[in-house]
């Protein structure tokens, strides 16, 4: 019980995170089929009537995923709350975060069955489909800070629904859109289809702007506290998040005029585009996960770091590649194991110079292969820099042995123990993603794949990895750990970037965004290295 406690943060997190994006997906899903289609029903011609049956199968097997995900949520809720309070099973289970989640659980099955009707029934019905999916929101917020405070605000309550909504309708709708619009042959359809959800779209990003920004006045007492608290850095990052998602909406809303002005207009960008909000809008609705974990500036709660801190930890300084022996770390010299923690003191100075080695080390990986990568678009030397994605497996390999000095191979704690720390388990999460990275593209770099879908797998890692160190210290509230976050999240966000060029080079490699995308990622490579060189561990 107590390895499971211990674990139950980052747990925590990736549930929030996968309810969130499944929960969105449905919600969106209901707004796209009653705001979208169903005014379409009976106008789309015999290759177009199954559009509504597919998104239908979409709702359904995303309610599925839901209640999947609820019931899991309301075990590992319900198991924490036994073992850290001491109380009976009754008990635990009757908490309100309980209760919300399995009123969502039923909500979701309830939607699940509703998404088995024929497209026509649906249509007749859509209002109590409307009315289950506006139910899910609000218990979604019952987890949520607007509900959890002392006194809940009805103000705070409202908008946090109206903010989730606004969310879910603009991003969850999205995968809906790509499938219609995908599946339409007509221009006067595409036109229809792409200008109605285009609408709702907009409506959706002023309500979730106008939303975020009352509830941001609510919780920070004052501008400083978006970059001297963990709370605050994951706020930021999703307002990052949200000008690059405005960026895409933006363009595919002027290919969207376009398409009304005249039907013949192609669509392509616009779907790869809206493929890379997709994945934006997961990296976000990670970020807000990780924000309803985090403790509310306005609270007092949350450790702040300064402004002068912040400017003498990131003071320019050349890196250092010296490594300190591993006896003269704090771990070899303390046995101490994750299930009998001890209070951690200050950092050693061999603590510090390892750290930072450890940084060093992969800024210099990541700088040589996004200059490797460019290399390789020139004929002359690309059949020998080909192989660079060789170079992040070589990473990996050195990661598994340094990045935690605590454990396995290198520490006292075993490596099965050792994974009921949630930070050693996000390391050996990023490094999985990193080995399987480097595996897949150095393949595909040597054309030994003969069908498409590997080249995906490095977007996908890419964002994965980037999503979760974006989180990576979302869970704790230290001030040095915000001073850790500040200097990851600039490193992660590029790790958006290149994930989203990358996606933008396979899907429009003939055409100009794809061969931008196919510079720009490289370069966000050597930034990401340029700020590992500098990184500083105090």
């Amino acid at each position: 019980m107590q390895s499971f406690i211990a674990l139950y943060g980052f747990l925590d997190l990736v549930l929030r995170a996968y309810l969130l994006a499944t929960q969105s997906v449905v919600v969106g899903g209901v707004a796209f089929l009653t705001l979208v289609l169903s005014p379409l029903d009976g106008k789309l011609d015999v290759e177009e009537a199954p559009i509504a049956r597919r998104c239908l199968r979409i709702l359904f097997w995303s309610c599925c995923a839901s209640v999947v995900g609820e019931i899991v949520a309301v075990g590992v809720l319900t198991a924490m709350l036994v073992g850290t309070l001491q109380v009976d099973f009754a008990v635990a289970a009757s908490a309100d975060a309980v209760v919300s989640h399995f009123i969502a659980m039923i909500l979701s099955g309830a939607l699940a069955l509703y998404a088995r009707l024929d497209a026509r029934s649906f249509f007749m019905w859509r209002m109590g489909a409307v009315a289950l999916a506006l139910l899910l929101a609000c218990a979604h917020v019952g987890v949520t800070h607007a509900a959890s405070r002392p006194v809940a605000s009805a103000l705070l309550v409202t908008t946090e629904i109206v903010h989730v909504l606004a969310a879910a309708i603009w991003i969850g709708g999205i995968p809906f859109f790509l499938v219609a619009l995908g599946m339409t042959k007509r221009g006067e359809a595409r036109r229809f289809i792409a200008s109605r959800f285009s609408r709702s779209a907009m409506w959706a990003v002023g309500a979730l702007i106008i939303a975020g920004l009352l509830m941001m006045t609510r919780h920070t007492p004052d501008l400083t506290a978006l970059y001297e608290t963990n709370y605050g850095m994951l706020l930021s990052t999703k307002i990052v998040l949200l000008f690059g998602l405005l960026c895409f909406a933006a363009a595919n809303l002027s290919t969207t005029r376009k398409l009304w002005r005249v039907s013949a207009t192609p669509i392509r960008r616009l779907l790869r585009f809206a493929e890379v909000e997709v994945g934006l809008g997961l990296v976000a609705l990670f970020c807000a996960a990780a924000l309803a974990s985090a403790s509310l500036p306005i609270d007092g709660g949350a450790e702040r770091t300064s402004l002068s801190e912040i400017a003498a930890r990131f003071a320019p300084r050349w890196p250092s590649f010296h490594s300190p022996a591993y006896a003269e770390l704090s771990a070899a010299k303390a046995a101490s194991s994750v299930a009998e923690p001890q209070t951690s003191g200050p950092l050693s100075p061999a603590d510090i110079a390892w750290a930072e080695m450890n940084h060093h080390l992969a800024g210099v990986f990541v700088v040589l292969m996004g200059v490797f990568a460019l290399l390789e678009r020139h004929r002359r030397t690309a059949p020998v820099v080909r192989h660079w994605p060789l170079l992040f497996l070589l990473l990996g390999g050195v990661l598994v042995i340094r990045a935690d000095e605590t454990a396995w191979p290198l520490g006292p704690i075993g490596f099965f123990e050792s994974l009921r720390d949630p930070q050693i388990v996000q390391h050996k999460v990023i490094t999985i993603l990193i080995a399987t990275f480097a595996i897949f593209e150095w393949q595909v770099r040597r054309g030994r794949f003969k069908s498409d879908w590997p080249a995906f797998v490095f977007p996908i890692t890419t964002g994965a990895a980037a999503a979760f160190l974006l989180t990576h210290y979302g869970h704790t509230e230290g001030a040095e750990e915000v001073l850790i976050a500040i200097s990851h999240t600039p490193i992660a966000l590029l790790g958006v970037v290149s994930a989203s060029a990358r996606w933008l080079e396979i899907r429009l490699s003939d055409s100009v965004a794809g061969r931008i995308g196919g510079y720009v990622w490289p370069v966000a490579f050597m930034l990401s290295g340029v700020l590992l060189l500098l990184y500083r561990e105090a």
